[in-house]
């Protein structure tokens, strides 16, 4: 399934006053979770009532929308709440590192049901990790089908999924056929990011105008946010500043194959090849170190978090955000946070700086929630569901919805 560049974060689509196809009135059923009447939708719509019910009982009969408890009486007969039908129905979130990968569960109003957490090698067979992903997403669905997943990948994507992994450390991945392997293996649509775009999403809140958010674990992402539209470039590589060279990097062989990039000194696992950091050999090991007060351990990731936030200031000076959210077992140690305030402050000018919060991640999954927010706006999408109601009469055509 294709996911649009630019695809936004997720808001009310609604435009007051205009007639609303079936899509359209769903997205605004979707945009109130403790339900909307009738009344509200024909006034928010300004289509006749014949047609608001015709459009709503095609909906009731795809099982995307129902009829809940009672609105409070305001006299007379009371009015039901009309209700986006999340029931029973699940999505799958896959977000794979470089080196583990987690499998979520989720509800369509984006809350973690399950998780499982397990090693893997990125650098392995596209079909090897499938199966691995495909079987840990079985052991939480026990039976049930989902109604969509997504996968966070550590490399830059492209909407159609056809290309994108260029040099990246998913260069190996035949793309499409390993979505079609996992879209089988489940029974649903599978929608790809890179991980720290999705990261971004699961990350903006509402109010959220301006965001870059910067995962660095095993390697470094970035994933922005303006205007409420996630930024994902001409060919999918936005905000992958772990490839940009600095002068600090010069001489170190980056993972990508050439040298000098900024994940060559301050990725985790650069800090992971630093010769005063041999007694850690996880980024786990490296966690604990740092907050146990290890002086080799604060030093280097004080460095990490100076010059990835050299690179951050470029970002922050060109988007003006107003929050950098740092993320991943690196990006959320203290001191790596603190370098990284330190280093833009440093290099930006000071009206970029104004009301501009750099601090750790808020959200306690914002990966997995970045992916499922980003499935939930693709599976119902308005001119998708359009599609699938005109096929209506054929019983396999909303299966990709979780409808009936």
């Amino acid at each position: 399934m294709e996911v649009h560049p630019g695809m936004p974060v997720e808001r009310p689509a609604a435009a007051p006053g205009l007639a609303a196809s079936p899509g359209q009135l769903l997205a605004l059923i979707r945009s109130s979770p403790e339900g909307i009447s009738r009344a509200s939708l024909l006034e928010l719509t300004g289509m006749a009532r014949s047609t608001l019910y015709e459009r709503l009982d095609a909906l009731f009969a795809a099982g995307l929308a129902y009829e809940a408890e009672p609105l409070r009486s305001t006299g007379g007969r009371r009015a039901r709440r009309i209700r986006f039908d999340d029931r029973q129905k699940v999505l799958v979130a896959i977000d794979a590192g470089q080196t583990h990968a987690a499998v979520h569960l989720l509800t369509p109003a984006h809350a973690v049901l399950a998780s499982t957490v397990f090693r893997w090698d990125a650098s392995g067979p596209a079909d090897a990790a499938v199966d691995l992903f495909a079987s840990a997403a079985r052991e939480l669905l026990a039976g049930r089908t989902p109604v969509g997943t997504g996968l966070g990948l550590p490399a830059p994507v492209e909407a159609s999924g056809a290309a994108g992994l260029g040099r990246s450390v998913l260069g190996h991945w035949d793309l499409p056929g390993a979505l079609a392997r996992l879209e089988e293996a489940l029974g649903c649509a599978v929608v790809i990011e890179n991980d720290a775009r999705a990261m971004a999403v699961g990350e903006a809140g509402a109010a959220d105008e301006g965001l870059v958010a910067v995962k660095v674990s095993t390697g470094i992402g970035c994933g922005i946010v303006v205007d409420g539209a996630l930024v994902r470039g001409a060919h999918g590589a936005a905000g992958d500043i772990g490839h940009v060279r600095i002068p600090e990097a010069e001489g170190r062989t980056c993972r990508c194959g050439r040298a000098g990039c900024l994940a060559a000194a301050a990725s985790g696992r650069a800090l992971l090849a630093e010769p005063g950091l041999q007694h850690c050999r996880s980024l786990a090991d490296l966690a604990r170190a740092h907050d146990a007060g290890d002086p080799a351990v604060l030093a280097a990731v004080a460095q990490a978090g100076r010059l990835t936030g050299s690179v951050l200031a470029a970002v922050v000076a060109t988007v003006n955000p107003a929050r950098v959210a740092l993320g991943g077992v690196v990006g959320l140690l203290g001191t790596f946070v603190q370098a990284v305030r330190e280093e833009i402050a440093e290099r930006v000018f000071e009206d970029v700086l104004t009301g501009l919060e750099i601090g750790p991640s808020r959200a306690s999954h914002p990966i997995p929630i970045g992916l499922s927010r980003l499935v939930m706006q693709a599976l119902y999408a308005p001119a998708r569901i359009d599609a699938l109601l005109a096929q209506a009469a054929r019983p396999a055509a909303l299966r990709g919805t979780g409808a009936s």
